[in-house]
């Protein structure tokens, strides 16, 4: 014998896909949390992360590269972004990075 669960009284939640894609895009800013943006829209963190990876808003791979001195010693930490335009930033550990996710921002909304 079969026993099905009661179906649930409230009905279920439909989102169009300009709410999806304004959350998703809210939850890639800088100094926001996939958890924050849950919250705050009273939704679950997984499906903001759905929509972040269908919608394209998600965290992207980086190539990363360490190098070393002329030594073979470890340089000192540090990070270069390489734009598209062919600037390299280039951020040691002394580097504000608040300025450092203010400026990335800025040339993220500009795209």
């Amino acid at each position: 014998m079969n026993v099905m669960a009661p179906r649930s009284k409230t009905p279920r939640r439909r989102w169009s896909d300009t709410f999806k894609k304004r959350v998703a895009t809210e939850a890639c800013e800088p100094g926001t949390t996939v958890a924050q943006i849950a919250r705050r829209y009273d939704l679950d963190a997984r499906r903001v992360s759905n929509w972040m990876k269908k919608f394209g808003s998600g965290a992207a791979l980086i190539p990363v590269e360490v190098t070393s001195d002329n030594n073979g010693l470890l340089a000192p930490p540090c990070i270069e972004i390489d734009l598209p335009c062919g600037t390299r930033a280039r951020c040691g550990a002394e580097t504000d990075m608040e300025l450092v996710t203010g400026i990335i921002a800025a040339l993220r909304s500009k795209r």
